[in-house]
C-alpha cells in the first residue's frame, strides 16, 4: 500500500503511475495481440468486424470501469482519513450497485444485439462476425467487473503493483490462448473474444486470492451491508457521476461509429488500426489521470490541500513531456506501427495504412490539450467535483453528433476512400479532425474551472508547510 499524503508529490505520482502504466500497457498488448493475430490470420475484414463493435464494447467497459473507479474515490478518501470501518461499508455498497448495473448491461445488450449492430450501420459482409464477437464480450462482462472492482479498491489504498503483476500473468496466457484458438483450432474472431475473457477471468481469480490472503481489512462482512442515506448518496454521486462521464463520451463514439461504418470495410479497418495505436500512445495520460484521482482524494481526506496544487502541477508536467515524445513516434514510426496490425498481402493494404497514419498525424499535435483535459478532469474528480467533467463529456457527445451530421458531409460525405491525402479520404477527414477540435475546446474550459477551484481550496496549515511537503 502507498500513502500519497506524505512525501514529494512528483516522486509519489511517478511511483504510483508507473505500475498503472505498465498494467495499461499489458492490457493494450493483449488487445493489440488480438488485432495482429486477427489481421494476419483472418484478414482485414475480420479487423473491420471487431472494429465495428469497438464503440459498443468501449461503452460497456467504460460504464463498469467508470462506476468502480468513481466508487473507489470514496474508498480512497476514507483510507486517507484512516476510517477503515466506513471504507469496508463503502466497498460493500460498491459490490451491490456495480453488480446490479453490470447485470442490466448484459441483459440489455444480449437482447438487442442485432438491432444495435443494424443501427450502427454495420456492413453485411462483417455482420455475423461482429455479432458473435460482441455477444461473447458481453457475457464476459461478469469477469470484467470482478477484476476492475478488485483492482480499483487496491489502487484506492495505494496498491498499484499487485494489479500489474496479475495483468502480466494474464497477458501471457491471453497470447497463448489467442494462438491456440485462432491459429490452431481456427475459431475465428470468437476465439479471440474467448481468449480475452478467459485472461480476465484468471486475473480476477488471482486478484481475489490476493485480497483474501494479504488484504483482509478490505474484505466486507455481513454487518457492512448497512446503507445510510448520506453515505449512499455520496457513493452514488461519485460512482454514477464517473460512469456517466465515461459513458457519455462513448455514446458519442457510437454515434461517430455509425458515420465511420458508412465508409465501408477499408476505412473501418484503417480507423480501427489507428485507434489501436492511439490507445497505446495515450496510456501514460490515462495512468497519470488514474493516479491524480487517488492522489487528490487521499489528500482531500487528509486535509492536505496545498499538496493537491503541487501534485496537479507535477502531473501536467509529466503529461506534457509524454505528448512531446508521441510527436516523434508518430511522425517517424507511425507507418511501421500501423503496418504491424494490418495485413499487407490484401488489396489496398498500402492505402489502408496511409489512411491510418493520416489520422495519427493530424491527432498527435493536439495531445497537449488532451493531456491537460485528462489530467485536470481527473483532479476535479478526486476533489469530488464531478459536474464539470460531466458537462465536458456532454459537450463532446454533442460535437460527435455534429461531426456525423455536418462535418462528414462538409468534406464530401461517404464518397471518400482510403488514401494518404485529405482529398482522397473525403468525408472521413471530418472524423479525423473532430476530436482535436473538441479536445482543445474542452481543455480551455476545464483549465479555467480548475484554476478557480484551486483558489477556493483551504490553505495548508503552517506545521505542514514547515515540513517542506
Amino acid at each position: 500500500m502507498k500513502d500519497l499524503t506524505n512525501g514529494k508529490p512528483f516522486k509519489l505520482i511517478i511511483g504510483f503511475a508507473l505500475p498503472i502504466l505498465l498494467g495499461n500497457l499489458f492490457q493494450q498488448v493483449y488487445s493489440l495481440t488480438d488485432t495482429v493475430i486477427i489481421g494476419k490470420q483472418l484478414g482485414n475484414s475480420a479487423i473491420a468486424a471487431v472494429g465495428s463493435t469497438a464503440s459498443v464494447v468501449s461503452l460497456m467497459f467504460s460504464l463498469i470501469n467508470g462506476l468502480v473507479t468513481g466508487f473507489a474515490i470514496v474508498v480512497s478518501k476514507n483510507f486517507g482519513a484512516e476510517n477503515q470501518d466506513e471504507m469496508r461499508k463503502t466497498i460493500a455498497r460498491m459490490l451491490v450497485f456495480s453488480s446490479a448495473t453490470t447485470g442490466i448491461i448484459i441483459c440489455a445488450t444480449t437482447i438487442f444485439i442485432e438491432p444495435l449492430l443494424r443501427a450502427l450501420n454495420t456492413p453485411e459482409g462483417i455482420f455475423a462476425q461482429a455479432r458473435d464477437y460482441l455477444f461473447i464480450v458481453t457475457l464476459g462482462l461478469v469477469v470484467t467487473l470482478l477484476y476492475n472492482f478488485e483492482a480499483a479498491i487496491l489502487r484506492a489504498v495505494g496498491d498499484s503493483v499487485v494489479p500489474l503483476i496479475i495483468l502480466i500473468i494474464s497477458t501471457a496466457l491471453n497470447i497463448l490462448l489467442d494462438l491456440l484458438l485462432v491459429c490452431v483450432f481456427d475459431t475465428g474472431v470468437t476465439g479471440a473474444a474467448l481468449a480475452t475473457v478467459a485472461a480476465q477471468l484468471i486475473s480476477a481469480i488471482v486478484c481475489l486470492v490476493y485480497l483474501v490472503k494479504k488484504r483482509p481489512f478490505l474484505l466486507v462482512r455481513k454487518q457492512d451491508f448497512k446503507f445510510t442515506k448520506e453515505t449512499t448518496a455520496e457513493l452514488l454521486g461519485a460512482g454514477f457521476g464517473m460512469a456517466l462521464m465515461y459513458s457519455i463520451v462513448d455514446m458519442g463514439s457510437i454515434v461517430l461509429q455509425n458515420g465511420i461504418n458508412g465508409f465501408g470495410e477499408e476505412i473501418i479497418t484503417a480507423h480501427t488500426a489507428a485507434r489501436k495505436i492511439f490507445g497505446l500512445l495515450i496510456m501514460p495520460f490515462s495512468a497519470i489521470s488514474a493516479t491524480m484521482v487517488t492522489y487528490c482524494s487521499q489528500n482531500r481526506g487528509a486535509g492536505k490541500y496545498s499538496r493537491i496544487k503541487t501534485g496537479i502541477r507535477d502531473g501536467l508536467l509529466i503529461n506534457f513531456s509524454w505528448a512531446t515524445v508521441t510527436l516523434g513516434l508518430v511522425f517517424f514510426a507511425g507507418r511501421f506501427f500501423v503496418g504491424m496490425l494490418v495485413s499487407s498481402e490484401e488489396a489496398k493494404s498500402a492505402e489502408i495504412i496511409s489512411t491510418a497514419v493520416l489520422y495519427l498525424k493530424w491527432s498527435v499535435p493536439f495531445y497537449y490539450p488532451l493531456a491537460a483535459l485528462l489530467g485536470l478532469r481527473a483532479a476535479l474528480q478526486g476533489l469530488g467535483k464531478s459536474a464539470v467533467p460531466i458537462i465536458c463529456s456532454i459537450i463532446e457527445l454533442l460535437w460527435k453528433i455534429i461531426t456525423v451530421v455536418l462535418m462528414i458531409p462538409l468534406f464530401g460525405g461517404h464518397t471518400g476512400t482510403v488514401g494518404e491525402t485529405v482529398e482522397q479520404v473525403g468525408g472521413y477527414f471530418g472524423v479525423i479532425i473532430s476530436e482535436p477540435i473538441i479536445w482543445t475546446s474542452c481543455a480551455v474550459l476545464i483549465i479555467i474551472i480548475v484554476a478557480v477551484t484551486l483558489r477556493k481550496l483551504p490553505k495548508e496549515d503552517v506545521l505542514q508547510k514547515c515540513k517542506g511537503e
